[in-house]
């Protein structure tokens, strides 16, 4: 199953439901055709809450919208390309992003030092990256992000001041249940990062802070889809598209750890609550501090997995004034100074 909110038109009222034969479809929609009411799918937390019986009875609710969504009205069932389609978990009870992706860790530190050391950094990197890969391969480190940064399908990421290097980072990730059951399904998270303060933060004691929490920062989307319809989750190609510029492919099979070996290590740390959501790493290949290409204003972003959907994002084209950056001037930028 994929569920999703979703509004019919901009405006309106957020609803709950699932996708059936390319429509969004909400379970307040088929409740009502069918006869049947179950409060545990008010909304995503409530079905979150309340697994497997909410499982179950969403079954039976698409297995009804399955037969009879050709008598469905235009106001009952909704394109998917018409629909405007929320994160699928509004505001996460948790946001945890792990870095089970050695050899993004690796590309990103050998880029970050060739900016921040210049011809010396040039020189290093190499050395650098490789280092980096070997030594974060199965260790489970994570951060806390800002999970009141949320953004769903074809929003606009917020371009902050402070940063000329803003960055996107795809990510499967984890929508966690309950004690039943702690996965309740994958969606796409897009960790954004302002790459260029980032190398500082990451060399003191505090970890990431204004490189990766300001606003509409941290996209996720566009469904809830159930672990049966995924299938092996180290086995998901992954591509990127930045504008007509360029196109990056990678995979899930980098990831170092399974998904349920993170969530079962988070919960030696602490119970995490339904609607808590986990990142599990940057797939590499797949972002400008990998490939040292930027993104540039006004540009729109979309990130395929398969199984999961399409999440696009959409860059600002008006930054307005923005501050020197550590790195130099970007020449795409210098008007924006």
């Amino acid at each position: 199953m994929k569920f999703l909110n979703f509004q019919a038109k901009s405006g309106t009222a957020p609803k709950f439901g699932v996708v059936i034969s390319g429509y969004a479809v909400s379970f307040e929609t088929l409740q009502q055709k069918s006869g049947q009411t179950n409060i545990q799918l008010s909304d995503v937390y409530s079905y979150l809450e309340n697994l497997p019986s909410s499982e179950n009875a969403a079954r039976d609710l698409l297995k009804y919208g399955n037969a009879y969504i050709s008598s469905f009205n235009d106001d009952e069932k909704i394109p998917l390309e018409k629909a405007k389609i929320l994160s699928p978990v509004p505001v996460p009870r948790a946001l945890i992003d792990f870095g089970l992706s050695p050899r993004h860790l690796g590309n990103s530190a050998a880029t970050l030092i060739k900016h921040a050391f210049g011809f010396f950094g040039s020189i290093i990197a190499p050395f650098i990256r490789n280092r980096i890969k070997a030594a974060a391969s199965g260790r489970m480190l994570y951060y806390k992000g800002n999970h009141h940064a949320i953004i769903g399908d074809n929003d606009t990421i917020h371009w902050p001041a402070y940063t000329s290097y803003l960055d996107i980072e795809p990510e499967l990730a984890v929508i966690t249940g309950n004690e039943a059951m702690p996965i309740a399904g994958y969606t796409i998270f897009n960790d954004s990062s302002a790459r260029d303060i980032q190398f500082k933060e990451m060399m003191g004691l505090g970890g990431p802070a204004r490189s990766k929490d300001f606003d509409c920062s941290n996209g996720l989307g566009p469904f809830i889809v159930t672990p049966d319809e995924v299938g092996d989750t180290l086995a998901l190609n992954v591509k990127v598209k930045i504008g007509q510029r360029y196109l990056w492919k990678g995979s899930t099979s980098e990831y170092c750890v399974h998904p349920e070996e993170a969530v079962k290590f988070l919960r030696t740390v602490f119970t995490p609550l339904p609607g808590t959501v986990i990142g599990l790493g940057t797939i590499p290949d797949c972002t400008g501090l990998d490939n040292d290409l930027w993104i540039n204003p006004g540009e729109r972003i979309e990130i395929i997995f398969d199984k999961l959907g399409i999440l696009r994002q959409n860059i600002p084209e008006n930054l307005g004034k923005i501050e020197p950056s550590p790195w130099g001037i970007r020449e795409e930028l210098r008007k924006f100074y």
